[in-house]
């Protein structure tokens, strides 16, 4: 019997690589169901994610596990408000409408835009390159960088580019440039649920106390039972990891606060992500979610998901809201939340092994690969390898 702690994306995957291979697995998760931070629920009515999130389809750990979940996509770009005007940015092979209107920017500033693509495809990364020094290096700059890019960019990291691996922003870019993402019916709790239905055996509502060696196995010990194991992973949240182990690497995490607003009446573009520059205010990103998935609202009103990075005031995030659209949001609040260990930063230069093994423990997350759905995914499997091999 093979016991892996916790059913995030690094725990359900280490036990489907497990169950692959013929051996015994339990998955235990300490709360009422699986998925860690890929979770949703309902409130009003509507589906809330823990965040904004959507789940790319282009991630090589996903394509591994040939997902069957339906996922609606995104448009694929982004857009701002720049000097009172719309400025846009996209993937010209699948937004049409990106990319018409990314046309005068294109054509009086062409270097950014095809400097991105020479990014994705074929640029050379200095080793412990930073990904703001590699963008700017390769000629991405001025208006494209500062007010859609960086800030693009910025919202999937949840921290200044000056902290993030330019090898690891590729990696996202290319999984962009591969495959449209999107975001299912049921919010991104679909995903963990796909997982989980593959899964024998899930013990949810269970936490874990204690992990002692005994014999040349473990006993794991819950509030109800004391598990026998030959090998454990410990696949939980960072500070609860720590909790078994006083030897894994220090990591410090970037926060967001996600806010979720109705929208009675349709504003400009709400299909298309918004992005905001760092100097207007406390907001990264904002997108009316029901206008790509529809069954996100119960009622056919939108639903405004808005990530900011510090924690401020609801009339701060409506005020810099009306200016990315240019108009007053005039909806209601339905939730915020303030999630202080959203992604772990790693900085540039810095190896990460994929898993660490202490005293015979399997300890695997994010946090040992990089800050994605795609890494925890990585660790995940690379944990259930280790245990079937050992």
């Amino acid at each position: 019997m093979i016991v892996v702690v916790g059913g995030g994306l690094t725990g359900l995957r280490a036990a489907l690589t497990i169950q692959e291979s013929g051996q015994q697995v339990q998955l235990i998760e300490g709360s009422s169901n699986v998925g860690g931070r890929v979770t949703s629920q309902e409130i009003d009515g509507f589906t809330i994610d823990r965040g904004f999130q959507v789940i790319n389809p282009g991630y090589r750990e996903l394509e591994r596990l040939d997902i069957r979940t339906h996922f609606h996509p995104i448009p694929a770009g982004a857009v701002a408000m720049v000097g009172g005007q719309w400025r846009f940015f996209g993937d010209p092979r699948r937004e049409i409408r990106t990319i018409v209107g990314a046309l005068p920017s294109i054509a009086s500033n062409p270097l950014p835009f095809f400097s991105l693509l020479r990014a994705v495809l074929v640029a050379r990364i200095e080793e412990g390159e930073s990904a703001a020094t590699f963008l700017h290096r390769i000629g991405i700059s001025g208006e494209i960088y500062g007010a859609i890019v960086e800030p693009f960019l910025r919202g999937v990291f949840l921290t200044a580019l000056t902290q993030v691996d330019a090898k690891f922003a590729r990696r996202v870019l290319r999984s962009l440039y591969r495959q449209v993402p999107g975001l299912p019916d049921g919010g991104v709790q679909a995903l963990s649920q796909e997982l989980r239905n593959r899964l024998k055996s899930i013990q949810c509502g269970e936490l874990v106390h204690e992990i002692t060696r005994s014999g040349k196995g473990f006993s794991v010990r819950t509030e109800s039972s004391i598990i026998s194991a030959r090998k454990v992973i410990v696949a939980t949240d960072y500070s609860s990891a720590e909790s078994f182990s006083e030897h894994l690497p220090h990591i410090n995490f970037a926060r967001s606060t996600a806010w979720y607003f109705t929208l009675e009446d349709p504003l400009p573009m709400q299909h298309q992500l918004h992005v905001a520059s760092l100097s207007s205010g406390p907001i990264v990103t904002a997108i009316d979610l029901a206008a790509v998935v529809p069954s996100y609202s119960p009622d056919g009103r939108g639903l405004l998901s808005v990530t900011t990075l510090e924690r401020c005031e609801e009339s701060a995030v409506r005020g810099q809201l009306g200016e990315m659209y240019g108009e007053a949001i005039t909806g209601d609040l339905i939730t915020t939340f303030d999630i202080d260990n959203a992604l772990p930063i790693i900085a540039p230069g810095v190896k990460r092994s994929g898993i660490v093994e202490d005293e015979g423990l399997i300890f695997a997350g994010d946090y040992l690969t990089e800050p994605s759905q795609n890494g925890a995914l990585l660790s995940g499997r690379l944990a259930g390898e280790a245990a079937i091999n050992n």
